[in-house]
């Protein structure tokens, strides 16, 4: 399943991307070579140059990742003295010169140009036009995906869905409505789904069901749930050609060292590939392929590995895993609650001076089984979910209440398929004793149900950078923030805090970007 890309990007044409410490720097790239594309082999490099933009350290690997982390009511500040770009994202605090937004916003965009560049290479390779239109699809899911980050962080954006070949022009662009970004995303994506293969050669390169996952969560995100449903509904009802299921065993999802295997990345609609310890992103090659989210999660003091400790930055509240029933069987795969330190089996209890007064459960997805990884886990051998199989029976089930103004049995069974793993039954029959979470109960309203789903999604998709997108859709920011929710943030403000600011160094280059309200 591992696609060992090039970390060197030689095919970025004028993306937005250039040095924060420069201003008047110009946007770095290099523009293609005349006739550069010659067969698909040629369009599938430009394809990687793409996915190692979002497989990078900028974007994937910590910095998009932590500020949706943070910006969520799962995790909060955990060591006091960690950088103030992360504390500012997490306590609403947030200004344009942030250096958490300033660093994947460019990453973003030039991921967006290498794909637009291999989108044009597949015009002019020599194949059929099967070959063509998969190429196509496959630039077009990247875009799609890339868009739909920065429009529901910034709303209105400058839309790439273009090649630029001046470099002068990148700091031109003007932005895009909301709906005209979605209207894109949803074009994109269509294509995408009429056009990829059933079953792609690996779970980080899209597949007709990947395509129509997304279109599913984006219809969601619109509140168009007749959409959303019909999409989910196609993925359930193709599972087996596109080889969908839910991995047997949750603890699967989050060990690097098991998850090419079948039987669990089955569940993967999309995932974003790291390599561990690649000796390329350290060779001046830049931050492609660094994965830093396992040290910034992991137990500061923690004696298990002898790749070292983590650095208890993201570290969620008391609350968070107290609120959590404890017969839940993700809950013990989420949260690491012992560790060794000073040579001795510790409860978290007893963190508070080896882990810089983090005395409490750390997220345990991430730092548990990073596989193959350099000092602290970084450079970790992660193959991270994107998009599960789960979340579309979740995205299915919460459309299909609001389409029905309220649950049927179809939801509800959506629901639990999802529980039923989590009490951990394979093959239909119990792995133990535990008969919770149970199975839904009949006869809730359409409200109950809308909470009971939202709830189901925060336990099963808990630390995977979801959360946020969920508060913000929902608009249930002040009661997730308040000081009786889950993580009290006094400073959190509905009228601005639902976006994020613009980066200024591109607001003092660009003339037709205007910053979001508050900021």
């Amino acid at each position: 399943m591992k696609i060992y890309i090039k970390s060197i990007l030689i095919m970025i044409v004028g993306a937005l991307v250039f040095s924060c410490e420069d201003l008047n720097e110009e946007p770095i790239g290099l523009l293609i070579p005349e006739g550069f594309y010659q067969t698909p082999a040629d369009v599938e490099y430009g394809l990687n140059g793409a996915y190692s933009a979002i497989a990078s350290e900028e974007f994937w690997g910590r910095k998009l990742t932590l500020s949706l982390l943070l910006r969520g009511d799962l995790a909060d500040i955990g060591d006091p003295t960690t950088s103030s770009r992360r504390i500012q994202v997490n306590e609403f605090q947030m200004d344009a010169t942030n250096g958490m937004v300033e660093a994947f916003w460019p990453r973003a965009y030039e991921a967006l140009a290498t794909a637009n560049s291999a989108i044009e290479g597949a015009k002019q390779i020599d194949a059929d036009q099967e070959t063509k239109d998969a190429l196509t699809a496959e630039g077009y899911f990247i875009r799609a995906f890339i868009h739909y980050h920065l429009v529901r962080l910034f709303a209105d954006i400058p839309y790439m869905n273009f090649l630029i070949t001046d470099p002068d022009n990148a700091y031109g662009l003007d932005e895009t409505p909301v709906d005209q970004v979605y209207e894109g995303i949803i074009n994109d994506l269509n294509f995408a789904k009429d056009n990829l293969p059933d079953i792609p050669e690996f779970r980080s390169r899209p597949g007709k069901g990947t395509a129509a996952g997304l279109l599913a969560s984006v219809y969601l995100t619109r509140g168009m749930y007749q959409e959303a449903y019909d999409e989910a509904k196609y993925v359930i009802d193709n599972k087996d050609a596109f080889g969908y299921g839910l991995t047997p065993e949750f603890q699967n999802l989050f060990d690097a060292t098991v998850i090419d295997e079948p039987t669990n990345a089955q569940e993967l609609l999309f995932a974003i590939d790291f390599r561990g310890q690649d000796e390329s992103s350290r060779s001046g090659a830049g931050n492609y392929t660094r994965d830093y989210m396992a040290p910034i999660t992991g137990i500061r003091g923690d004696e298990r590995f002898d790749n070292g400790e983590g650095w208890s930055v993201a570290v969620p509240t008391l609350e968070v895993y107290t609120s959590w029933d404890h017969r839940d069987y993700r809950r013990a795969v989420s949260f690491d609650t012992v560790t060794i330190m000073g040579d001795t089996l510790t409860n978290y209890q007893y963190w508070d001076q080896a882990s810089r007064g983090v005395a409490r459960p750390h997220i345990a997805k991430y730092f548990r089984a990073f596989g193959q990884a350099s000092l602290n886990g970084r450079d970790s051998d992660h193959n991270y979910a994107a998009l599960r199989y789960a979340e579309i029976l979740l995205i299915a089930a919460e459309a299909l209440n609001e389409v029905n103004n309220g649950p049927n049995t179809e939801a509800e069974s959506y629901i639990n398929e999802i529980r039923a793993r989590a009490r951990r039954e394979l093959d239909g029959e119990p792995a133990n004793d535990n008969s919770f979470p149970a199975n839904v109960t009949p006869g809730l309203s359409k409200d109950q149900f809308l909470d009971l789903v939202l709830e189901e999604r925060r336990f099963e998709l808990a630390f995977e950078y979801k959360r946020w997108y969920d508060i913000k859709r929902r608009q249930f920011g002040a009661e997730a923030f308040a000081s009786d929710g889950l993580e009290p943030q006094p400073d959190f403000d509905p009228d601005k805090d639902y976006l994020f600011p613009k980066p200024q160094s591109d607001l003092n280059l660009n003339p037709n970007l205007d910053q979001n309200d508050g900021y």
